[in-house]
């Protein structure tokens, strides 16, 4: 009796491991397809909400808006992240990197058009920091900055209340950090 309890308590932690050790990244598919993976397993493919299946410690797959994207890790920590869409469309997906050439421009002073998902990283990332999950996290529009971008929100922490921060990102959109804008107070 004990023994087929311990072998369910032991299974649960390993599924509940190989689900906290999905890292952070960002990758870019052919036919526009944009996942990204916040730690701690919240993924979005094109700015919306995805589900995680944890396969094993180097294995795991992202699955929404009618995309399958399967990520497998090597032992070097490089990744082979391929996808299949709708249609029939699949192929090898690429990690999300900086355009070099954008990197030495200046951010302009104004803009019509905003980086694509900072939406979906601000919330993945906010949601991450608090401890919940991104329905709770509400964000306003994103503005320009003399560094970038930066967009304001509120974490709804239910007994906690609402806590308000700031996602800041680069003139690329790349997020840099996410910054509480109450006191928290000595610890």
């Amino acid at each position: 009796m004990l023994k087929p309890l311990l072998m369910s308590c032991c299974a649960l932690l390993i599924a509940g491991t190989a689900q906290a050790a999905i890292p952070t990244m960002n990758y870019t598919c052919p036919t526009g397809i944009e996942l990204h993976v916040a730690d701690g397993g919240y993924a979005f493919i094109n700015g919306k909400k995805a589900k995680i299946k944890v396969m094993n410690e180097n294995y795991f797959e992202v699955s929404g808006q009618g995309v399958g994207i399967a990520v497998a890790s090597n032992p070097d920590g490089s990744r082979i992240v391929s996808y299949t869409g709708k249609h029939g469309a699949n192929g090898m997906c690429s990690e999300a990197k900086l355009n070099q050439q954008a990197a030495a421009t200046p951010a302009p002073k104004k803009t019509t058009a905003l980086p694509k998902n900072m939406s979906a990283y601000c919330k993945g990332e906010a949601a991450e920091q608090f401890n919940t999950k991104p329905i709770y996290i509400q964000t306003s529009k994103a503005f320009t900055t003399a560094n970038g971008y930066a967009m304001k929100g509120t974490g709804d922490l239910g007994n906690q209340g609402k806590k308000p921060f700031q996602c800041n990102f680069d003139q690329n959109g790349k997020l840099l950090n996410v910054q509480s804008l109450v006191n928290e107070g000595r610890l």
